[in-house]
């Protein structure tokens, strides 16, 4: 009986290399099985991204564990190195991250001394490495070479931040660095100096990712004469690190001729004022596509729509806009009228030539009417994602309901994401017949939003809603920065949770409703080209009895 032969295009590397990439371990164990050329891209597979220091290691030779230590159950010899070497040069990236209750430093040591080569895993291009102590700081330069181009890596620990050359050795093992990711838990004036050494030393850097607070005057000054550099970020949280406000408080950075030639994406924190200084300044990086701004400083309407101006006049390429107004303090939150955010503070919006993106965030709701949002999304029919402060932390002040997301849906095609702040009511539902719905949003965010009957508002969302749509609900402002160890008042807690659970049935309630509605689409729709169908066949029978009657002969 002759054996089915698989079929040829199943042996294209290219391909096969892309079908199994989407399987798991337990697949590419069966697959590693099928023939030798199986078995080499299933490997790469395998052992393309490595999250397991410990598995990795095994391949060198078997090792034991006493308490938190690790070691070897022997030296490594050259067979175990020319075994390891099988699978090392197919290691992509590497991740590890500290283990308190694991010590591998006797293993990595072991590496250290007895490997055969250099370059250990000589096709690495990424690498994470993420410590608390200095001795694992160093055994990192183990698996550093020179085609590594991503690095995310901790910084020294505080008592070591001005002993180590630590950043040096980066300049020196991973010249050609492309993405650097500094994990930092202490203030950025502590180690400011050798951060400007370690980037004068990675002339080739694309991309730059730093804890918030850090990206101070004198860096961003050093950055800007970085000829490759075209995203500066940072981003929040503990896995990040924490700098200190007080290094931000003023923003000038130094700006010479040539500055930023490369720079799209730029996230900042500090005031406006200084903002649009830095944007007027000669040489400003005006070719920007995407511009994220945090402050913590309180400001009025008026000086966010001279932003708007500036922006909307200096950086006609801005494709993104992100504006994140965090001021907040514990126990003050009356609402306060003139510092509410209008229409008219956000109409320079519309001045914008490729602006697809925009994101707002204040502790007040934006004071803006049904027919204005009705003129904003009537006159931005490439709008891709609007957050319009959908979670205010002054809760009871509602200036729009459920009409405000039909405009978006009639005007907007391209909308994918959404964010208002509204109530949900029933008195406030229009009529449904002729809703149109999204085309292609895909979240819906409604933070600290109010819905008083689940049941009808999902009744009347499912309208609107395309399948797959998301709906979000809850807070952000906790999790921005050091500034968020503020607690949120007690009752904006309490309110927030009572929400939450109404929008909870809601969104259990809306993608049962939303399949509803696409079967009743699709069988009115198929009635309809049946009625159509009868129509032009009846049609057609007509024709055929006034054809007969015409051609018929009487004789009398």
């Amino acid at each position: 009986m002759s054996v089915m032969q698989p079929h040829r295009v199943l042996f294209i590397p290219e391909l096969l290399d892309t079908i199994l990439s989407f399987m798991d371990g337990d697949d590419h164990v069966i697959n590693a099985c099928v023939c030798r050329q199986w078995s080499e891209i299933t490997l790469d597979c395998i052992w393309r991204e490595v999250d397991d220091l410990p598995r990795l290691l095994t391949l060198l030779r078997p090792y034991k564990a006493k308490g938190t230590y690790h070691y070897f159950d022997g030296l490594p010899d050259s067979t175990d190195w020319a075994r390891f070497q099988k699978y090392a040069h197919r290691v992509r990236t590497l991740r590890f991250q500290q283990e308190m209750d694991a010590d591998y430093s006797g293993l990595l040591d072991d590496m250290a001394r007895t490997r055969t080569t250099l370059e250990m895993l000589p096709n690495l291009h990424t690498l994470e490495w993420l410590f608390e102590d200095v001795d694992c700081m160093e055994r990192a330069t183990l698996f550093m070479h020179q085609r590594v181009k991503h690095l995310i890596i901790s910084a020294p620990p505080f008592r070591y931040k001005t002993k180590t050359p630590f950043f040096v050795d980066i300049c020196v093992r991973v010249p050609h660095l492309q993405l650097l990711d500094l994990r930092i838990p202490y203030r950025a004036e502590c180690i400011e100096t050798t951060i400007l050494e370690l980037l004068r030393g990675l002339p080739d850097l694309k991309k730059i990712i730093f804890p918030e607070f850090f990206l101070t005057s004198t860096i961003v000054s050093e950055l800007s004469r970085m000829k490759h550099i075209n995203i500066v970020q940072f981003e929040y949280g503990y896995e990040q690190g924490f700098g200190d406000e007080r290094d931000v408080d003023s923003f000038a950075p130094v700006l010479e001729q040539g500055a930023f030639p490369a720079l799209w994406d730029l996230a900042i924190t500090a005031c406006i004022r200084d903002v649009m200084k830095f944007m007027n300044a000669d040489f400003a990086p005006i070719n920007l596509t995407s511009l994220y701004i945090n402050t913590y400083v309180e400001h009025k309407p008026q000086e966010l729509h001279t932003l708007l101006v500036t922006l909307s006049e200096r950086c006609r390429r801005l494709s993104q806009l992100y504006i994140l107004l965090s001021h907040h303090i514990t126990g003050q939150l009356e609402l306060v009228p003139a510092d509410q955010i209008t229409f008219n503070t956000l109409k320079p919006l519309l001045s914008f030539p490729n602006l697809t993106t925009f994101q707002v965030m204040h502790k007040y709701p934006v004071n803006i009417t049904l027919e204005e949002i009705e003129e904003l999304a009537s006159r931005w029919p490439s709008l891709e994602s609007l957050t319009l402060n959908e979670e205010p932390l002054v809760m009871h002040e509602f200036p729009l309901d459920l009409r405000a997301l039909v405009p978006f849906a009639r005007h907007c095609p391209k909308l994918r994401r959404l964010g208002l702040f509204i109530d949900a009511t029933p008195t406030m539902i229009p009529p449904t017949p002729k809703l149109k719905p999204f085309a292609a949003l895909y979240i819906l965010s409604l933070g600290t939003s109010r819905a008083r009957d689940p049941d009808a508002v999902a009744a009347f969302m499912s309208h609107l809603c395309p399948p797959g749509c998301k709906l979000e609900v809850g807070v952000t402002w906790t999790s921005f920065g050091a500034r968020s160890c503020r607690v949120l008042d007690d009752d904006v807690r309490v309110e927030i949770g009572k929400r939450f659970a109404a929008w909870k049935s809601v969104r259990d309630l809306l993608p049962v409703l939303i399949q509803l509605r696409r079967e009743e689409r699709e069988k009115s729709r198929a009635l309809q080209e049946e009625v159509e169908d009868l129509r032009t066949r009846n049609r057609l029978l007509m024709d055929k009895v006034d054809i007969k009657s015409n051609d018929s002969c009487i004789i009398a």
